[in-house]
């Protein structure tokens, strides 16, 4: 569809609000346990969630972290416990419950019996007006412009793909979003977003999935990060409004340099985990057709293509011991990359679906190490805030210092 034009922008229990009653950092750990367990949801949230109007549903572009039957249109993509953001992933058996008391979004520990008041994430307006624009893109965290292409990537052809990686399934079960994206796509949505809400929006996302001839694929993820950019700098947005790509790294390290073109551009090439025994065990497709000691390498030209920590690698906590994780933190951060940690989400479709959970300790172990890391290294964080299942900003905020309170795990 053509995008349009013009923008017509029972229970009783103690609630705590957490901007109020909390420390600075409790809804920090509050959202280890939550990345940890996921939550459930009561019937009478989901009803109130599915005639409320104007919150962000989920959108599976390409990950469905949702093992319940419940639909789509019932469940926020994310919820904000104060001003921190945290996915709304639905695993099975939680302690944490979504619920509604009178007209009011709450979170509730089960089994400690506490409230806390949360909020959702209000939709852009342009996506409300135009559904062909929700086709191309998604409001991520309540403050990124997210386009995903292509909706594929080879290494499931090969069946080599990354083990946590549901994208192939997820495109087939979900058909409502476009397969792959014309730079004049990007360029129009970009334009109706940021002339209808562009103070909604801190940073634009390009991410998709990857094509068997590395450098035609990253030359294409250019064209859209070009298009976004001409938008931004038509609207005067270009040093306000980052642009933050995540993609494969190109054979020909030489298409690199082309990233210093773009002023204050984020890039990301994953590592996913840190261990070189457990890199072709959980990233097959990456270690053989790649490599890690190749992968390492282009995140350096990246560096300096772009810039100290501008460049960025995740590694996923969950997936191998603390240890190995923090360890990798440190040595990213020493070479002058940005550690990017993202809690493990289960996706249905995914090898390793509900096998492994990450524990709240061992994430906190993570989020107090990070923090250190932080506070030795100028790391900047690749989602300025919307990283929902990420915990890199609330590091960059101080908030994992202190001692791991014990009661939301």
């Amino acid at each position: 569809a053509a995008l349009g034009t013009g923008c017509r922008c029972g229970r009783t229990r103690a609630v705590v609000r957490l901007e109020e009653a909390l420390p600075s950092d409790e809804s920090a750990w509050i959202k280890l346990a939550l990345l940890s367990k996921g939550v459930t949801l009561d019937a009478g949230f989901t009803t109130w969630f599915r005639h409320k109007k104007g919150f962000v549903a989920r959108r599976n572009f390409y990950n469905t972290p949702v093992w319940s039957q419940v639909d789509s249109r019932a469940l926020p993509q994310e919820i904000r416990l104060g001003s921190v953001v945290v996915a709304a992933n639905v695993y099975g058996e939680s302690p944490w419950q979504l619920t509604v008391e009178g007209d009011e979004p709450t979170l509730h520990h089960t089994v400690h019996s506490r409230a806390f008041s949360i909020s959702m994430v209000e939709d852009l307006a342009a996506f409300r007006e135009d559904q062909g624009l929700a086709r191309v893109c998604n409001l991520y965290g309540g403050s990124a412009l997210s386009f995903f292409s292509p909706r594929a990537c080879y290494f499931f052809s090969d069946a080599t793909e990354c083990r946590f990686c549901s994208l192939a399934g997820t495109a087939q079960e979900q058909h409502d979003f476009a397969s792959r994206l014309a730079p004049d796509q990007v360029s129009a949505a970009v334009a109706k977003v940021l002339d209808c809400e562009a103070d909604r929006i801190n940073q634009i996302m390009i991410v998709g999935g990857n094509e068997r001839d590395l450098d035609r694929g990253f030359d294409r993820q250019i064209e859209l990060v070009r298009a976004a950019h001409r938008e931004l700098r038509a609207h005067q947005l270009e040093r306000a409004t980052s642009i933050h790509l995540a993609t494969m790294p190109p054979r020909n390290l030489d298409l690199i340099d082309q990233l210093s073109e773009f002023e204050g551009m984020h890039v990301m090439f994953n590592l996913e985990v840190w261990r070189e025994d457990l890199f072709p065990q959980i990233a097959p497709g990456k270690a053989k057709d790649y490599g890690r000691a190749s992968m390492l390498a282009a995140l350096q030209r990246l560096r300096f293509a772009i810039g100290d920590y501008r460049a960025h690698s995740i590694l996923i906590a969950g997936l191998e011991p603390a240890e190995a994780t923090i360890e990798g933190a440190q040595a990213l951060a020493d070479l002058g990359i940005s550690p990017i940690i993202n809690v493990y989400h289960s996706d249905r479709h995914s090898r390793i679906g509900l096998a492994l959970r990450p524990t709240y300790r061992d994430l906190a172990m993570v989020a107090q190490a990070l923090q250190k890391i932080h506070a030795a290294h100028p790391i900047q964080p690749y989602w300025r805030g919307c990283g929902r299942n990420s915990i890199d900003f609330e590091a960059s905020l101080g908030q994992f210092r202190g001692d791991v309170p014990d009661w939301p795990a």
